[in-house]
């Protein structure tokens, strides 16, 4: 996996963003913390609006019932 620096120095379209969002704060129109916040924002907006199907394995879902079922029982020692 490569870190940031690596795709900031080999990837042009992550090199053009990163550049972009410099240049937004150089500029002064978005603190960092504004631009994290947005990144984050537009992270969670994507996700809303793109929702996947999740299958869950009849075994593992038996499984989570089963421990459900264990952990809502009421005590017996008291």
């Amino acid at each position: 996996m490569m870190s940031p620096k690596d795709k900031y120095m080999n990837d042009p379209q992550y090199n053009n963003l990163v550049n972009m969002l410099e240049n937004l704060i150089q500029q002064a129109h978005f603190t960092p913390s504004e631009l994290r916040e947005a990144c984050v924002l537009a992270s969670i907006n994507y996700e809303m609006k793109h929702i996947r199907q999740m299958q869950i394995d009849p075994r593992i879902e038996d499984s989570l019932r089963i421990l459900d079922e264990f952990t809502s029982r009421k005590s017996r020692r008291g």
